[in-house]
């Protein structure tokens, strides 16, 4: 089975509800369809990411709140809530820590901490949500040969507490997989 989407699909994932959430680098919006094809809304984020390349989006459950990455310039994460049209951004002031640099990747835990692939800083960031805006929590380090190379997909499996961690460049070509991973709440792994 095959559907049409916008242009240039470059994040997928699941809605509470167990729709698909395709995240397009081509038109400011993500798209919700049934596991069917058929298109439920088109959730327009124009006004929340401006002149970016949307890379990722995933659903902060149970809630209709939609966290995204922007590839291109500002590099950020934003938060949007497409019933009210309100949003908020993530992305430090430049040269600070929290400065992110081709943030793709997202994963949400169970306590609504969510986890960023930082691509060209190799590392991993976890943000949390208070009071509607996103904020910086800490930097998740990961103990394995030759530090991370590009992080730039994630995968959570709550259930199996099991994140999975792919690479994209400088000589990156591994899935780095982490067991008994119970949350985000850990500063290394």
């Amino acid at each position: 089975m095959t559907w049409l989407v916008a242009p240039r699909p470059a994040g997928l994932s699941l809605t509470s509800d167990h729709n698909l959430l395709v995240a397009s680098q081509g038109e400011p919006k993500l798209q919700e369809f049934t596991t069917h094809g058929l298109l439920l809304r088109n959730i327009s984020i124009r006004e929340h990411a401006p002149g970016s390349q949307v890379m990722q989006a995933i659903q902060l459950m149970p809630y209709d709140i939609f966290l995204f990455t922007h590839f291109g310039k500002p590099h950020m994460v934003s938060i949007m809530a497409p019933s009210s049209g309100h949003g908020t951004s993530f992305c430090g002031p430049y040269g600070d820590l929290k400065q992110l640099n081709r943030p793709t990747g997202l994963a949400v835990d169970k306590g609504g901490r969510v986890l960023v692939a930082d691509w060209y800083n190799n590392r991993l960031l976890v943000l949390a949500l208070e009071s509607g805006m996103v904020i910086y929590h800490h930097t998740m380090s990961v103990s394995v040969d030759g530090g991370l190379k590009g992080p730039c997909s994630l995968w959570y499996d709550q259930a199996r507490k099991r994140l999975c961690i792919g690479e994209c460049e400088w000589g990156g070509h591994r899935v780095i997989v982490v067991d008994n991973l119970e949350d985000f709440s850990a500063t290394e792994v």
